[in-house]
């Protein structure tokens, strides 16, 4: 009888631990999105010299959260997102607003990827 209430008590861990990656990730990638969101708005208003450290405050914030995604995601889709971003700040131009909302929207699309891959399984 002990060993049933073993297993619950640890299949109820298991839970409640998934369910904390789950919020963990759908923050992470909430906030990294508000925060290009932000950056493009920056650019849009014309002020580069705040987009760009927007968007290095971006990108800083998502290499520091790969250490976790890392073990919740798959690793390449976080290499192909930090490249992305490593490519945003300098792109905050006045000659290159098009580029940058490209760059923007890739971004944002490969966020997006890194929260499907950890929700795609449920």
């Amino acid at each position: 009888m002990k060993r049933n209430w073993y297993a619950a008590i640890i299949l109820l861990a298991l839970c409640v631990l998934l369910f904390r990656a789950g919020q963990y990730v759908d923050r992470t990638t909430a906030g990294m999105q508000r925060q290009l969101e932000a950056a493009y708005a920056l650019a849009e208003q014309g002020d580069y010299p705040a987009a760009r450290r927007a968007y290095s405050r971006a990108a800083n914030r998502a290499l520091r959260s790969t250490q976790i995604l890392g073990l919740l995601v798959r690793r390449n889709i976080l290499d192909q997102l930090n490249q992305t971003l490593a490519v945003l700040p300098p792109c905050a131009e006045a000659d290159s607003l098009a580029d940058l909302e490209m760059e923007t929207q890739r971004a944002c699309t490969q966020i997006e990827q890194v929260r499907q891959s950890f929700f795609s399984g449920f």
